[in-house]
């Protein structure tokens, strides 16, 4: 619900600083929406207590999009703090310039242009020292299988404990 509002606002809008607020409220309400509909009953069954959830963005991106879009950060933070934290968080770091060149053959969206990817990547790694989170940051900048094969070491390590 909240999704769709989102991809429509970005599909339309040709500057997304203009409804920096919108979105950012959207894609609160919509992790809201995620975690009691589908990752918090996942993780609430009844079972081995082993039940694993991968998700591809989380309050990370939110903290580092909503930021370069101008929201200050000590408000992001506010507003997604009752959020689960994951048990580890994998920050793929690909240099901007190299993120654009993989994206080219694919419509582009509003956010990708080098100067807007630059604050978003030092807003990324900037998490890693702001947060006291469990944030591994992997070189993205190589291959796509030594990059997994890093990533799946990172999850491996948290399975087995």
């Amino acid at each position: 619900m909240y999704g769709q509002q989102i991809r429509k606002m970005l599909a339309e809008e040709r500057d997304p600083q203009q409804n920096a607020e919108r979105l950012f409220e959207l894609f609160v309400r919509d992790r809201d929406d995620h975690l009691r509909r589908t990752i918090g009953p996942f993780l609430s069954e009844e079972g081995d207590g082993c039940n694993i959830v991968l998700c591809d963005r989380y309050y990370y991106s939110t903290l580092a999009f909503q930021q370069t879009q101008g929201i200050p950060f000590a408000r992001i933070l506010e507003m997604n703090k009752g959020f689960r934290k994951p048990d580890v968080a994998i920050l793929l770091d690909v240099k901007p310039e190299t993120a654009l060149k993989r994206i080219s053959g694919r419509l582009k969206e509003k956010f990708e242009n080098l100067d807007f990817m630059r604050q978003l990547r030092s807003n990324f790694l900037a998490l890693k020292d702001r947060l006291e989170d469990n944030i591994l940051v992997i070189d993205a900048n190589r291959k796509p299988q030594s990059v997994f094969e890093d990533a799946k070491k990172a999850v491996d390590r948290l399975v087995s404990q």
